[in-house]
C-alpha cells in the first residue's frame, strides 16, 4: 500500500541559535510534529539527523524536502540498544557540533488501552520502552556530546494530561509523567555543563495519528478548549523550537503546555461516566467492546 505523505504547514519564522550546528530529531518521518521539526530546523540553518524506523516515510520526507543535503536519515529502531548504537555512530560522524535534541517518539497502541485491572506486564513494558526508556537513552547519548561542547538543549515531547489521572490510559499516563520527571532531573544535573532540558506537552492536536473529529466531537471540543479548536502540528513544533532555540537560554526544567488552555479549565471527562472524550468515537467503542461493559465489575 502506498503511504500518503504531506509536509505539514509551518511558519516561515527563522528561530535563532541553529546556524552551524547539528540537531537530532527522534521520530521525524510521520508527517506530524517530527516532520514539522525537521522543516523548522533546516529552515533555521541547522543540519538535521533524523532517526526513524520507517524507511518508506523517511524517503517520502526526504523527497518532499528536495533531498536537502543537510538532512541525514538514520533508519533504526531507537527503542532497542542496536538503535542507540546506530545513533551514537552517526553522531561520531557529524560534521557540526551537536547542540539540539528533540524526542518526538511516544504514544500508545490500541492493545494497550484499557481498564487498569485488565492491563498486564507486557503492556507496561511496551509503554516504558516507547515513552520513557528510549528518551532516557537518546538523551544520555546526545547529552554526552553536548557536555563536551558546554552547550546544548533537549526537548522531550509529552502530553498535557501527564500530571493528572488518565482513565483507560493508566500505563500511558504513568510513563508520560515519568518522562516529565526525568526531564526535570536532567535539567538540574546537566545545567552546570550548559545543557538545558525542557518538556513540551500537547493537548488535542490534529496530527496524522489523531482521528478526525466528527461534527459532534468538534462542537464539544470547541466548548471545552478555551481557544476553541484543536491544535495544529505547527503549534507544537513552534513551541518546541522556542524551547530549543536561543530565545529560551535561561529556561530549563520547565514544561510548556500547548493545549489551547484545556489543562487550566478542569478535567476533560464526563461527570457521569468518567470516560475520556477521545474514547467516545464509534471506532474506539468497537475496539474496546470486550471491556466496555466491565468497567465497574471487570473480569
Amino acid at each position: 500500500m502506498t503511504v500518503k505523505f504531506e509536509l505539514p504547514p509551518v511558519p516561515d519564522f527563522v528561530f535563532p541559535g541553529f546556524a552551524d550546528s547539528c540537531a537530532v530529531v527522534i521520530g521525524g518521518a510521520s508527517g506530524g510534529v517530527g516532520s514539522a521539526m525537521v522543516q523548522l530546523l533546516l529552515q533555521a540553518g541547522s543540519s538535521v539527523i533524523m532517526v526513524d524506523h520507517d524507511e518508506e516515510r523517511s524517503g517520502h520526507l526526504a523527497a518532499a524536502l528536495g533531498h536537502e543535503v543537510r538532512l541525514h536519515s538514520v533508519l533504526t529502531d531507537i527503542t532497542n540498544e542496536d538503535g542507540i548504537r546506530d545513533l551514537a555512530s552517526t553522531l561520531d560522524r557529524a560534521d557540526r557540533p551537536v547542540r539540539h535534541l528533540v524526542n518526538v517518539v511516544g504514544g500508545v497502541s490500541g492493545d494497550d488501552i484499557g481498564h487498569f485491572l485488565h492491563l498486564g506486564s507486557d503492556q507496561w513494558t511496551r509503554a516504558l520502552a516507547i515513552n520513557v526508556t528510549y528518551a532516557l537513552r537518546t538523551s544520555q547519548t546526545v547529552a554526552r556530546r553536548m557536555v563536551d561542547g558546554k552547550r546544548g538543549s533537549i526537548v522531550n515531547l509529552s502530553v498535557a494530561d501527564a500530571d493528572r489521572s488518565m482513565p483507560w490510559f493508566a500505563f500511558y499516563g504513568a510513563t508520560r509523567s515519568a518522562l516529565d520527571s526525568l526531564t526535570r532531573t536532567m535539567a538540574v544535573e546537566l545545567g552546570p555543563f550548559g545543557v538545558r532540558a525542557n518538556t513540551v506537552s500537547w493537548g488535542l492536536i490534529n496530527s496524522p495519528r489523531m482521528h478526525p473529529a466528527s461534527t459532534s466531537e468538534g462542537n464539544r471540543e470547541r466548548g471545552i478548549i478555551p481557544l476553541g479548536r484543536r491544535g495544529l502540528v505547527a503549534d507544537v513544533a513552534s513551541a518546541a523550537m522556542f524551547m530549543l532555540s536561543d530565545l529560551s537560554l535561561y529556561v530549563t526544567g520547565q514544561n510548556l503546555a500547548v493545549d489551547g488552555g484545556l489543562s487550566q479549565c478542569g478535567p476533560h471527562y464526563e461527570h457521569t461516566e468518567n470516560i475520556p472524550v477521545f474514547l467516545e468515537s464509534e471506532p474506539a467503542r468497537e475496539a474496546l467492546a470486550g471491556q466496555w461493559n466491565s468497567i465497574v465489575c471487570p473480569d
